[in-house]
């Protein structure tokens, strides 16, 4: 009843302005900005978060039961790749190398063999059928060489001596976990320390559905108080459990500032050349799902229609304003109730 009485006793639904007094204007504490003119859209704002991308994680896992016997490392090292991470006692190493040593002193035999029959068989001094055996004699043992080499890789990749193997790091980075410890056992498959590349992060955008339209795959991303940036690299075609549309987008951070985990507030830069005005997106107000603002004239407030381009928690980029509009950011409400008539 206030504001009918401040505005006036008649419903101005159906008038092209609301006619306000100076004091009116006051008491309602509407204040007016100026919409500012792009030339290409703006970048809007969000929250994200910073995470390690798949690629950028490597898993240093005991490839056989054994035993820790040495953490070369802890969480939050520097290593460079190739240094030790964790040694382990493994009692099945020694049998794979003694396995591999045997098959490669057969391989080698039966190779000499095969090379010595070759020239008897061109000399006439052996018969076909011989040539034929060593021949497969070689193939043989070329086949249990490779068989007893990839059994010995199974066991770890590392630097090995007897029955002892010593992980190393498969890239240079920082160690995000180690879960080994000396004199524990561990069983074949089971990781041990996570090495990551922090220099190639990633970012997860969550947004609203609406949010989610003015987004597209390309844009570039910057992130707040920092140098790093990227581009969106995918939106994921299902909500989250908080119904949002998760974003996803690269990012090179070179100062090294940003962690995994860390939330951040950063800018999706639009691709549109058309021009655009912004406004405060509190500035609009919706009538059957089409958004309208108040600009400000002589007599009142003229309600406007735009066309929506993109929005976000506080910004809109809109068209179909004229260059250099002033719009109610503040008391939106109350004139909305009086246009409507509410």
């Amino acid at each position: 009843m206030l504001v009918l009485a401040l505005l006036g006793a008649a419903p101005a639904c159906a008038a092209d302005v609301l006619p306000l007094t100076a004091a009116q204007k006051k008491n309602l504490g509407i204040a007016t900005v100026a919409a500012a003119t792009q030339t290409a859209s703006p970048a809007l704002t969000y929250a994200a978060r910073v995470t390690l991308p798949p690629a950028s994680v490597r898993v240093a896992a005991a490839a056989g039961a054994g035993l820790v016997t040495q953490l070369h490392v802890q969480a939050g090292d520097t290593v460079k790749r190739g240094a030790p991470l964790v040694s382990l006692s493994m009692p099945g190493l020694a049998d794979a190398q003694n396995a591999l040593t045997q098959a490669r002193l057969r391989s080698q035999l039966a190779a000499g063999n095969a090379a010595r029959d070759e020239k008897l068989f061109s000399e006439g001094l052996i018969a076909e059928s011989r040539l034929r055996a060593t021949r497969s004699e070689a193939q043989s043992a070329r086949a249990s060489l490779a068989a007893a080499r990839s059994a010995l890789s199974l066991m770890g990749a590392g630097k090995v001596a007897g029955s002892a193997i010593t992980l190393t790091a498969p890239i240079a980075g920082v160690v995000t976990e180690s879960v080994a410890e000396p004199g524990q056992r561990v069983d074949a498959g089971m990781a041990l320390v996570k090495v990551a590349d922090l220099s190639k992060l990633a970012l997860e955008i969550p947004l609203s559905t609406a949010q989610a339209r003015q987004v597209a795959v390309g844009q570039s991303v910057t992130v707040a108080d920092s140098e790093a940036r990227g581009h969106v690299t995918a939106l994921l075609p299902q909500l989250n459990a908080s119904q949002s549309v998760l974003a996803r987008a690269s990012l090179s951070d070179p100062q090294g500032l940003l962690r995994p985990g860390q939330s951040v507030q950063v800018a999706v830069a639009g691709t549109q050349a058309a021009r655009t005005l912004a406004v405060p997106a509190a500035a609009l107000v919706w009538k059957v799902n089409v958004p309208y603002v108040f600009v400000e004239t002589a007599q009142g407030f003229a309600p406007t229609q735009v066309q929506l381009v993109r929005q976000n928690a506080s910004q809109a980029e809109v068209s179909g304003l004229a260059a250099g509009s002033r719009v109610a950011a503040k008391g939106v409400a109350a004139l909305k109730a009086q246009w409507l008539g509410e």
